[in-house]
């Protein structure tokens, strides 16, 4: 891995420029970055959950049966995915599931996003408790 991954990968980064978000950060045991964050967030506001420096920002925009989720990346390219039950979480009667995205980089890393979002109706608010794993997808770049 390239010592520009390595920077991107370092936690006392992530953790020092989300720190007004309340984030937290840390390495995987098998190499990465763990992200973590919870946040209450009022409806019609956008606000940043998860900021991962020099890679992505991932922004939600929480309104009383629809959210707006906006991933940006900072440096390289990435591509976003997402399976159809993160698409259609908030129809479901049951109630909505987490939210899952995947992004590749260009420069070799993979992001997996779990959100877990809970509606607080009485605080016109939804409560975001989200995570993000950072890992380089080439082989032996432990």
């Amino acid at each position: 891995m390239d010592r520009t991954a390595l920077e991107l990968l370092n936690p006392d980064q992530a953790a020092v420029a989300g720190a007004a978000l309340g984030q937290l950060a840390c390495e995987l045991p098998d190499g990465g970055l763990l992200i973590t964050a919870s946040r209450l967030v009022e409806f019609g506001a956008r606000a940043t959950i998860l900021f991962a420096p020099g890679l992505f920002r991932l922004d939600f925009t929480p309104q009383e049966e629809t959210l707006g989720l906006y991933p940006k990346a900072l440096g390289p390219a990435a591509e976003w995915h997402a399976n159809e039950q993160t698409w259609d979480g908030y129809r479901d009667p049951t109630g909505p599931g987490p939210i899952e995205l995947r992004g590749t980089f260009e420069n070799g890393l993979e992001v997996w996003i779990h959100v877990l979002s809970f509606t607080e109706r009485d605080a016109l608010a939804t409560h975001f408790v989200a995570k993000a794993e950072i890992r380089s997808s080439a082989p032996g770049s432990d």
